[in-house]
């Protein structure tokens, strides 16, 4: 049976696409609205919450799990975090983070990229942030393939051509818990709905991220145009962040290289 197994394995893993499938894919997440919220000083504190350099923030839910997760599942993705804000505040807050398997998120990145390697196309604070600063991967990653590069952003503008960026779903305030908004209150989700996608966009990057890399593979197609693909058609669907959980709470897949190394 074990020999069976074994040549199973061995007819799907040399495949023609397993080739392409083991050169790196590189996924950069944005920080701010993306894996952290900045939080009031006046909100009841909880195990998320970090402080760095008096200020508080609170990652993502279910953001530990869902980057140990895309690791050990595809272990030929480079994670990156690029933000605007400073080195210190960066570094120090990846650092406070840990994966259930005891690495910081400081420990997991590839490259982590802060406010000096913003590509400046305009000093004019009249114009947003995102529109005279540019995350330019070409420069910053020269060594990434824009084919197998995504970058996981709120501000999506903030990519440069060739590489291509989808919405981070950060679109409100954290909130612990839903409440009717205030008339004229900015960044409040409308319906507990759009809250509860909010809370959980975390398992729809997992699960889209997942497929996307599944399908790139199996079908030899640029992981970036699969991603892109999936984003529009099922970012917003409920289900997409329960089939999140369910890749959480799954049995652990081992890739070729870990399978023939054992």
């Amino acid at each position: 049976m074990k020999l069976w197994l074994a040549a199973v394995l061995l007819l799907i893993c040399f495949q023609p696409f397993a080739v392409q499938a083991n050169a790196p894919v590189d996924i950069v997440f944005d920080i701010d609205w993306t894996t952290f919220y900045s939080i009031e000083n006046t909100a009841a504190p909880d195990s998320q919450q970090r402080t760095v350099e008096g200020k508080i923030y609170r990652y993502t839910d279910h953001l530990p799990q869902v980057i140990e997760t895309l690791l050990s599942r595809h272990p030929e993705i480079r994670i990156s975090f690029f933000s605007g804000g400073e080195k210190s505040r960066n570094e120090t807050l990846l650092s406070q983070v840990h994966l259930p398997d005891g690495r910081s998120l400081k420990d997991t990145a590839y490259r982590i990229f802060s406010k000096e390697h913003l590509k400046v196309l305009s000093q004019d604070e009249t114009i947003r942030f995102s529109k005279r600063n540019k995350k330019d991967l070409a420069q910053v990653l020269p060594e990434s393939d824009p084919a197998r590069t995504i970058l996981i952003d709120d501000q999506v503008e903030f990519a440069m051509k060739p590489y291509k960026a989808v919405s981070s779903l950060g679109f409100f305030n954290f909130g612990a818990e839903f409440t009717e908004p205030k008339a004229g209150e900015a960044y409040a989700p409308k319906t507990r709905a759009e809250w509860a996608q909010e809370r959980n966009k975390a398992l729809v990057w997992l699960h889209l991220l997942d497929e996307a890399l599944l399908e790139s593979k199996l079908k030899g197609t640029s992981f970036a145009d699969e991603i892109s693909h999936l984003w529009k058609l099922k970012s917003a669907s409920p289900l997409s962040r329960l089939y999140g959980q369910r890749l959480l709470n799954a049995p652990r897949v081992y890739s070729c290289q870990k399978v023939f190394a054992l």
